[in-house]
């Protein structure tokens, strides 16, 4: 038996809502949990419910995560090389015909 797909749409129950913002919540969390222990990489998750109230989820210090977003964000206007492992990811993934001369060239 194939389950029926859920029409993603505002819950007008309020006290349904708010279980499902709760349940929905956890699991949010737990993902990126699993996603920080798997991957090793760092997840800062910040949501805030429709009351206003802040909910976060850190793997490590979320100062040192937002100041690296920070610094990230101002420096996406200027242009960078991609790193040698990006580099070979591309070249992994991309037909030679596809790459960029650079890129290629490298290989």
């Amino acid at each position: 038996m194939v389950r029926q797909k859920t029409q993603i749409r505002k819950i007008e129950n309020l006290a349904a809502r708010q279980v499902t913002f709760s349940k929905r919540r956890r699991g949010l969390f737990k993902k990126a949990q699993e996603l920080s222990t798997l991957c090793d990489i760092d997840v800062a998750l910040i949501v805030f419910s429709a009351t206003g109230k802040l909910f976060h989820y850190p793997s490590s210090s979320m100062n040192q995560v937002l100041e690296r977003h920070r610094l990230q964000s101002e420096n996406v206007g200027e242009l960078q090389q991609p790193s040698r492992e990006m580099q070979v990811i591309v070249c992994s993934f991309a037909s030679p015909s596809q790459l960029p001369v650079t890129v290629a060239a490298k290989n």
